[in-house]
C-alpha cells in the first residue's frame, strides 16, 4: 500500500465480527460505528444506504481536494468548470490520533476530472468521540484499489503534517502564507474563539491577583 499503509501505521482499527453500534444523532446525522463490522458488513450497509438516498458511491479518481468553504458553488468544478455531482464516498481524514476513514455524502466529485468539493462540516460533526478532526486527506475504497491522497488542496500542492509516531495530523499547502493552511477554515475559528476565551481568562486572573 506504500504511503497509505504507513498513514494508518500501527493505529489501524482491527476488523470483528461484531453489532452495528448506532450512535446519537448529532444534529440532522446519524452516525454508525462500523468499526467492529467485517468488509462485507460494510459494504452491506454502505449500499443499503445508497439506494435510500439515491446517491451513488464513488468509485472513480481524485487528485485535488476543495473544501466547500474555499469554493462559491457545489454545482460547478474550480478547476475546469465541469458539473459536479453528489456522491457517497469513504473519505480519509486526520484526527489528534491516528488517519480515519467515514462513509459519508460530503463529497461532490466533477464530472470531467479528478476533483471533489468536500464538506468538511458533515465530516466534523460525525466524527467518533475522543477524536479529534484536523481535515480531510484523501479518498478510500476499501480495498478495492489503492486510496487516493490529494495531490492538491484548495489549488495548491498539498504537503502531509505528521506528528512524531508518524500518524499524519493535517495537510498544509506549498506557498501557503499560514502554516497549516489545509485546517478547515470553521476549526480555525473555533481556535480563534478558544485564544480569546484564554485571553480573558488570563486578564481576569490578574485583575484578581492585583485586589
Amino acid at each position: 500500500m506504500g504511503f497509505f499503509s504507513r498513514l494508518f501505521g500501527k493505529n489501524k482499527v482491527k476488523e470483528a465480527s461484531q453489532p452495528v453500534e448506532v450512535e446519537e444523532s448529532k444534529g440532522m446525522m446519524l452516525t454508525i460505528n462500523t468499526d467492529n463490522l467485517t468488509r462485507e458488513g460494510r459494504q452491506a450497509i454502505w449500499e443499503e444506504i445508497g439506494k435510500n438516498s439515491n446517491l451513488t458511491i464513488y468509485e472513480g479518481k481524485v487528485e485535488h481536494g476543495y473544501s466547500r468553504l474555499a469554493v462559491s458553488e457545489t454545482t460547478q468544478c474550480p478547476r475546469c468548470h465541469a458539473e459536479t455531482q453528489q456522491h457517497y464516498a469513504n473519505f480519509v481524514y486526520a484526527t489528534d490520533i491516528t488517519p480515519r476513514v467515514m462513509f459519508a455524502p460530503a463529497g461532490f466529485f466533477c464530472t470531467a476530472c479528478p476533483t471533489v468539493i468536500i464538506e468538511e462540516e458533515i465530516i466534523a460533526t460525525g466524527v467518533k468521540e475522543g477524536f479529534r478532526f484536523q481535515g480531510v486527506v484523501g479518498i478510500d475504497y476499501d480495498r478495492k484499489k489503492e486510496p487516493d491522497l490529494f495531490r492538491t488542496w484548495n489549488g495548491r500542492e498539498a504537503v502531509y503534517v505528521f506528528d512524531e509516531n508518524k500518524n499524519v495530523i493535517g495537510l498544509s499547502t506549498i506557498g501557503s502564507k499560514k502554516p497549516h493552511d489545509g485546517t478547515p477554515q470553521f476549526l480555525l475559528k473555533d481556535k480563534g474563539k478558544e485564544k480569546k476565551k484564554r485571553q480573558i481568562a488570563k486578564k481576569s486572573r490578574r485583575r484578581n491577583r492585583k485586589k
